[in-house]
């Protein structure tokens, strides 16, 4: 390849970009121009490249993936100065599809927390508002590809941390099925929930990351039930059935009225909706956040080993998520456990007579920087984690895959929808989001403050 089309040229504009602009956002920790560019050079020379599905793709790569050469701290002074010297599965895997790792984006610190804000390592702005948070824990992922750096980023879900990001910085976000995607060279929050994913414009750009690492590794065993996934279904409208909430969740006003508009435009698509009774979100809130500190403070505890020798280098958040986990009984991890069960077994039976489920990512829109722990709600301020992890953590407890996408607006930030689907059903959430895309009901804006080429 030559001239304007090269990859080479192409990864260097990302990383002009990057370099020119991310000073805004912090949406990256490390930025790899010498390995971006080396990697672009051998695709730009290699036959081969053009039957590659990524070809010359540039994708951020969440912080919690190790990247051979970049910071590998898992956004904590915990670790500060470690560098990665491998990949992580993932990594290898999205290259050897063509892709260029062009950086690693920000983390909240080890991903417990829905910010992506930290008092002394960094933090990353919501590119639709600096003033905004961009969610988290991938927080840096959906920057990054909400404000045009790259095309493609890979993001981690363990209680909303790919569907948040993507939904509060107006981009797409694929939660995957729980094993269907190894972890291998990462580090863990809580291993019964820690799924893999991606966040990108375009569907087609979802797909093909997840095709490109779907299926079995012998080297994180929670994959070894997952077989390599089939092709996407060709949907039509007048053949899908949509499940919606029966009982309407707490939102704003303006995610309701959003929220309302998509279901009326699907059905005049020719879709079917149907109400079915969820789980409650509240009481499924609940079950998980013990479910999850029970294995957080074991990761850090018994595998990390640095919990509670360096509790002084642990930022004030996740420091004292670890101390109010040191209090969870092996009853109440037990407990919830059996509500896990229960969410599960309420969500299959749902899923067993619609494709997907249709529900809005969060109560409330992103918080401020300068308050980043709380919202405003109409019954005053609440936490953050309060209004947005219950419709997202369902899902978690089920280990099954969603797909987020923008949809209408609420106080200047896009609203997330979230469609859910049965375990390993990946291919057909990909075949609606792909139907709503063709149809224009999904389209994924772009912040006025980072134009690109063509906008």
């Amino acid at each position: 390849m030559s001239g304007e089309s090269s990859i080479r040229m192409r990864t260097e504009r990302a990383l002009a970009r990057i370099v020119s602009r991310d000073r805004e956002v912090g949406s990256f920790v490390s930025v790899l121009s010498g390995r971006a560019l080396a990697r672009a050079d051998r695709l730009d020379v290699d036959p081969t490249t053009r039957t590659l599905s990524l070809a010359g793709c540039a994708i951020g790569v969440k912080e919690l993936f190790d990247v051979a050469g970049a910071d590998n701290s898992y956004g904590s002074l915990v670790r500060e100065g470690s560098v990665a010297d491998r990949d992580a599965a993932v990594v290898s895997m999205l290259e050897a599809a063509g892709a260029i790792a062009v950086g690693t984006t920000r983390s909240h610190e080890f991903g417990w927390g829905i910010t992506t804000q930290h008092a002394s390592r960094g933090s990353t702005a919501n590119p639709w508002n600096l003033d905004r948070v961009p969610g988290g824990s991938s927080g840096g992922s959906a920057a990054a590809v909400a404000a045009g750096f790259v095309d493609l980023a890979v993001g981690s879900d363990t209680g909303g941390s790919i569907r948040l990001p993507a939904a509060f910085c107006g981009v797409l976000g694929l939660k995957t099925t729980w094993g269907r995607i190894t972890r291998h060279g990462g580090v863990s929050l809580a291993p019964s929930f820690d799924t893999p994913g991606f966040l990108a414009r375009t569907v087609d750009l979802l797909s093909r990351g997840f095709y490109a690492v779907a299926g079995p590794d012998l080297r994180d065993h929670a994959t070894l039930r997952a077989a390599h996934p089939s092709a996407e279904p060709d949907l039509r409208a007048a053949g899908i059935r949509i499940g919606i909430p029966a009982a309407r969740p707490r939102m704003t006003s303006a995610r309701a009225r959003a929220f309302d508009d998509l279901v009326a435009v699907i059905r005049g698509l020719g879709v079917t909706v149907v109400e079915v009774d969820l789980p409650d979100p509240d009481a499924a809130f609940g079950a998980f956040v013990p479910y999850q500190m029970a294995e957080a403070h074991h990761v850090h505890a018994s595998v990390l080993g640095t919990w509670p020798s360096m509790a002084d280098r642990y930022g004030d958040d996740v420091r004292s998520r670890l101390e109010a986990a040191s209090n969870v009984s092996v009853a109440d991890y037990l407990d919830a456990r059996a509500a896990a069960v229960e969410v599960t077994a309420t969500l299959l039976v749902v899923l067993s007579i619609v494709d997907a489920v249709l529900t809005v990512v969060g109560a409330t829109g992103p918080s401020s920087t300068s308050d980043p722990d709380h919202v405003v709600t109409s019954e005053g301020i609440v936490p953050l984690r309060q209004s947005a992890m219950p419709t997202t953590v369902p899902q978690n407890l089920a280990g099954l895959p969603s797909v987020t996408f923008p949809f209408g607006f609420d106080d200047g930030i896009p609203v997330g929808m979230q469609l859910t689907g049965g375990p390993f059903d990946e291919p057909r959430l990909l075949a609606v989001a792909r139907l709503l895309e063709r149809e224009n009901v999904l389209v994924v804006p772009r912040p006025l403050a980072f134009p690109v080429d063509g906008d």
